[in-house]
């Protein structure tokens, strides 16, 4: 089965997060020798082995907290990624009134410089809310949640504010879904 992979780069901008954390040294003291040699040099490949990275996130949830790995995963997503993704979509965001679903829309293809080998779908169900589906090639650790709502913070803080109103990880472990809601732009 082929799996999904991490560049190197968003490997290191969630490490670099991690790192800042007191918890640092116990969260590498629980992992496998595979994921603690990634913590050491995540820029060793180009693309990382996903299978890494998820158990330094379960590993990290279970040591700093689930909300220490959001913030990780935003702040990737803002530091790393934001300087390169948001220019692109400076005009689209302008016409939109800024609307989330503007990024939503094209975050399939905007993802693809941090992670490869998944599929990501936003259907809108309405002008100011809809539900975001990632497909992964394998079931993912229930904390995989936690990387996407740091994901969405970003989109929401680049764009309008909004929330999560619904989360779902279904059974067979290979989907996520992520109900996603903002207030109606007013009109000009």
């Amino acid at each position: 089965m082929n799996d999904y992979e991490f560049s190197a780069a968003y490997v290191d901008t969630v490490l670099r997060s991690l790192r800042r954390h007191p918890s640092w040294d116990a969260l590498l003291a629980k992992l496998s020798p595979a994921a603690l040699a990634l913590a050491k040099d995540p820029w060793s490949q180009t693309w990382q082995p996903a299978r890494l990275l998820e158990e330094v996130g379960e590993v990290a949830v279970a040591t700093v907290g689930g909300e220490a790995f959001e913030t990780a995963t935003h702040t990737a997503m803002r530091d790393r990624f934001g300087p390169i993704v948001l220019p692109m979509l400076k005009s689209s965001l302008a016409a939109s009134n800024r609307s989330p679903a503007t990024v939503l829309k094209k975050l399939n293809e905007l993802v693809k410089v941090a992670i490869r080998g998944i599929d990501v779908l936003f259907q809108a169900d309405a002008e100011n809310r809809g539900v975001l589906q990632v497909a992964y090639p394998r079931p993912v650790a229930p904390h995989v949640l936690s990387s996407w709502q740091g994901v969405l913070r970003f989109v929401f803080e680049a764009t309008t504010p909004g929330t999560i109103t619904q989360t779902f990880h279904a059974p067979h472990g290979a989907t996520l879904q992520f109900a996603v809601e903002w207030p109606l732009a007013s009109p000009k």
